[in-house]
């Protein structure tokens, strides 16, 4: 048992016991401070919109193709120079809206990290590569989803790639859904010049 120092000093206690108990007295006084966490990332998959239905709702009655577009070594290069970041997709799927044989729009389903978990949600263009509609698909985290209001996507409609499509430059954040804003800014912008390089040029 350890000894506590609860009765008077005298000459009678041994140094090695006084000291013994001082310390053990002084260091039981610091506070303990408890570790400090991580936040934990907590996953909560939100479906808005299937493939078929983002699909219906950015083509309507438009006829939908697709086709694999997959960059060269020079495009993909010439990509990541102008998004400013890597990208790690060897190929992406290009949807195409027609009528009579006309492409009336473009689209390409999407997917930006977000806080934690990847954000899921289509583009669609006119065939000029103007952005038309942006609609999140599935949100994956707890919080921070209010990027999927329309007051938030409808700042990219005829965006182009001459615009910044960046958050404090041509677009506007969310409040609490800061990361998720800034994901897809620069998904959508990803996707113009995907379209801008892989079909148009």
């Amino acid at each position: 048992m350890i000894p506590v120092l609860n009765a008077p000093i005298t000459k009678s206690w041994p140094r090695w016991l006084l000291a013994f108990s001082l310390c053990t007295g002084l260091l039981g006084l610091q506070p303990q401070l408890a570790p400090v966490q991580a936040e934990e990332a907590e996953y909560s998959e939100q479906i808005y919109l299937s493939q078929d239905q983002a699909l219906k709702q950015v083509f309507g009655s438009l006829s939908v193709e697709s086709r694999i577009l997959k960059p060269s070594a020079a495009q993909r290069k010439a990509l990541q120079k102008q998004l400013r970041r890597k990208l790690p997709e060897p190929e992406y799927t290009l949807y195409v809206g027609k009528r009579s044989g006309k492409v009336e729009r473009y689209a390409l389903i999407l997917d930006e990290k977000g806080k934690h978990y990847p954000i899921t949600f289509i583009v669609s263009m006119t065939p000029q590569a103007a952005v038309d509609q942006v609609a999140v698909m599935v949100y994956r985290e707890r919080r921070g989803d209010g990027v999927k209001r329309a007051r938030f996507l409808k700042q990219f409609h005829g965006k182009t790639l001459k615009d910044p499509l960046e958050v404090n430059r041509d677009i506007v954040h969310i409040t609490g859904s800061t990361i998720s804003s800034w994901s897809i800014a620069a998904g959508v912008r990803k996707a113009v010049a995907l379209v801008n390089t892989l079909v148009l040029s």
